[in-house]
Formats: C-alpha cells, sequence, structure tokens
C-alpha cells in the first residue's frame, strides 16, 4: 500500500510519545513492505527528505501558530493535489490543524481517511476554546474520517457521547516494544531518581511535580529528578525550579536519542507522570516495559493500564503525587512488586508489533 501519515510534528523534532508513534509507526509499515510518507510540519527540518528507517518526509513551513498549533495552508493545497496518489491517509489528533485540513481534503476527494485520537483535550489551549472546539471543529473532523481509532474503550465512550457513530470507532491499543524496552540486570532503587519525558505545557501538570519535589526533598534528600522534553512552558517551569532552589537536584534535557533512552528508563528508580490530560502516553508503557515503577494521575483511561503497575493519585494535588513518590522510594518490596507487574502487563497486553498489525489491517480493509 501508499500510506500518507499527516501528523504535526515528528521525532526527532519533537520529544515524546506522540512524535516517536508517527516515526515508529511509519518505519514499522515501511518494514512491511508499504510504501510511507509524512507530512509534517516540524521546525528547522529540511522541506524533503528520505529518513534512514525508509520513510518519506514532506515538511511544511507553518504561516503562523495558534495555541502551539501550526497553521499550514501550503499543506492544504498538497493534499488535495496528492491525495488520490495514495492508498490511505491517516491524520494523528483532532486537535491539530493537520488533521482538519486532511478531513477537508476526504470531503473534496477520494482516498479513505483515518484519524487517530491521541486525546481529547489539548494541553495547551484554554478550556473555553476546547470545549468550543469539541462541539464544532472536532465533531465535523471526526465526521469526515472513514475509520476513527483511539487507545481505550473509556476514550471511545468518550467518542460516542461528543455524537460520533459508535461503528466507526476502532479501539487499538498503544504499545512500544517489549523486546526493546527491557528491565537492567540491577534495579536502580537505592539511588532515587526520578524521571519525566514529555512536552512542557499547561496540561502536563508540571508546577505539581516541582511542588512535589520539594516536599519529597525533605523526606528524601539525596533524590534527583530527570526532566526531558521541550516546549512553550519550559522558561516558567525552570523559573519555579530556581524560585524552589531545587536547580542542583533537577537535571533538564532537551532530547534524548531513542538509541539511548532505554538506558535513561533503566537508571530511573520512578517515572512520574502529573498530566491533567492524556491519551495513553508511550512513555507509561516504556517505564512499565523497563520494569519502572510509575506514579501518575488518576486519569480515567490510565486506569487499567497503572492500576497494580504503579499508583495513582488525584490530579492537582502536590502532596498526594509527593506521597506516592515516597511510598515507592520508602518500600523496596512494594516497588519490586510494581516493576513486576508492569513488565507482565505490557508483554502481554500492550504489544507493538499487534498495534501495527491492526493499524495496517484496518487500513485493507477500507481500500478492499
Amino acid at each position: 500500500m501508499k500510506i500518507l501519515r499527516v501528523a504535526s510534528d515528528i521525532y526527532p523534532h519533537m520529544v515524546g510519545g506522540f512524535g516517536i508513534h508517527i516515526h515508529e509507526m511509519s518505519k514499522a509499515q515501511v518494514e512491511l513492505g508499504h510504501d510511507v510518507t509524512v507530512y509534517t510540519a516540524s521546525e528547522g527540518v529540511e522541506s524533503i527528505y528520505k529518513t534512514v528507517d525508509g520513510y518519506h518526509v514532506r515538511n511544511f513551513k507553518p504561516l503562523l501558530k495558534v495555541f502551539g498549533n501550526p497553521i499550514i495552508p501550503a499543506m492544504f493545497f498538497n493534499l488535495i493535489r496528492d491525495q488520490s496518489d495514495y492508498d490511505v491517509v491517516h491524520a494523528h489528533s483532532h486537535l491539530f490543524f493537520s488533521t482538519n485540513i486532511s478531513a477537508l481534503a476526504r470531503k473534496l476527494g477520494s482516498s479513505p481517511l483515518v484519524i487517530t485520537s491521541h486525546g481529547l483535550g489539548s494541553q495547551t489551549a484554554p478550556e473555553w476554546f476546547q470545549s468550543f472546539y469539541l462541539a464544532t471543529g472536532a465533531r465535523l473532523t471526526f465526521a469526515a474520517a472513514d475509520k476513527i481509532l483511539c487507545y481505550t474503550e473509556t476514550e471511545k465512550k468518550e467518542l460516542v457521547d461528543l455524537g460520533i457513530k459508535s461503528e466507526k470507532i476502532d479501539v487499538i491499543h498503544n504499545g512500544i516494544d517489549a523486546d526493546r524496552f527491557v528491565p537492567a540486570r540491577e534495579f536502580c532503587f537505592d539511588k532515587k531518581k526520578l524521571l519525566w519525558v514529555g512536552r512542557y505545557a499547561k496540561g502536563k501538570g508540571l508546577d505539581y511535580l516541582i511542588e512535589a519535589f520539594g516536599i519529597l526533598k525533605k523526606r528524601h534528600p539525596t533524590a534527583t529528578l530527570t526532566m526531558v522534553g521541550k516546549g512553550p512552558d519550559k522558561d516558567h517551569i525552570v523559573q519555579k525550579i530556581s524560585d524552589m532552589n531545587l536547580e542542583k537536584s533537577i537535571i533538564m534535557k532537551d532530547f534524548v536519542p531513542n538509541s539511548e533512552i532505554v538506558d535513561m528508563y533503566q537508571n530511573s528508580s520512578i517515572f512520574v507522570l502529573p498530566s491533567l490530560k492524556e491519551g495513553v502516553p508511550r512513555t507509561i508503557l516504556e517505564a512499565m516495559s523497563c520494569g519502572i515503577p510509575v506514579v501518575c494521575s488518576r486519569l480515567p483511561q490510565l486506569v487499567d493500564i497503572v492500576d497494580g503497575s504503579g499508583l495513582l493519585v488525584p490530579v492537582k494535588d502536590s502532596k498526594a503525587l509527593e506521597d506516592a513518590i515516597s511510598k515507592v522510594l520508602s518500600d523496596s518490596s512494594l516497588a519490586e512488586k510494581l516493576r513486576k507487574s508492569g513488565r507482565k502487563n505490557v508483554v502481554e497486553n500492550y504489544s507493538w508489533k499487534d498495534t501495527v498489525k491492526k493499524t495496517t489491517t484496518l487500513y485493507k480493509t477500507l481500500i478492499s
């Protein structure tokens, strides 16, 4: 098949689960013998190139950005012109303009459109705008799709409640390569090293993480926190860290290459995700697969995944977050139980090969 993938960003130009998902799905489908092109709007990228993993990239320069969302008219005109050259168009996240224009192009063209929802809510746009958009633009965007993919039954129900027909929605779990993301021979427990990976945005709940870490240092003075990522809220978090005199205990990295990311997990004691909104982040599955206990927000779609493999805490509650982290750091038997359960959960239920196979099979049903 000839597959056109449409996404606002892609790894390595975007750190976090979304960009890596685009990259890994494209790479895997090339390995299966398909021809894959990705339309994107990543910053600082040449306009046309072929990756070492075999898929092609066409990068478009945004006209402007609204709430961090690139507005790219040039991509729309190329979609109108080129989409009939592809067997299927797969756009990622209804929250991006790139998916909106894919939906409009579908109305004007002929290639089947698949949209993957990576979580219903935005982590950057204000609540009033999200409410308006979900009731208008999001519904129209989803309506144009031939199929909609989401990661959990919880999210499918949210889409149905939004007015999307149930038969248009397929649940295909997110997944990772458990043969690559493996536990270390020796668990890095005593070093008390916390890890967060993602995008610096309001919806990531990082204010609460820094506040929780400040409290944690009183109980565990040797604890450290590594934060990996970029984003519009980074300067604010840097300032907060400085105001709380935590600079010596927090390591900040803009980027860690895929070749080093397993080592990063293996050298951590706990993975922390304090997000206010999420889909099903790959980072949680990667940490669990590497045998790292998880402490994360009690978001509906994450409960079934994390429960028993980590600790869940209320959103926007720094003290509860700190209590959960401290509980794991203070109890090696609990940490060992969580890490074994997490690894088992991923191996049995979140295979990346299964995710790729089901997604690619779905394409074939649309073009047969």
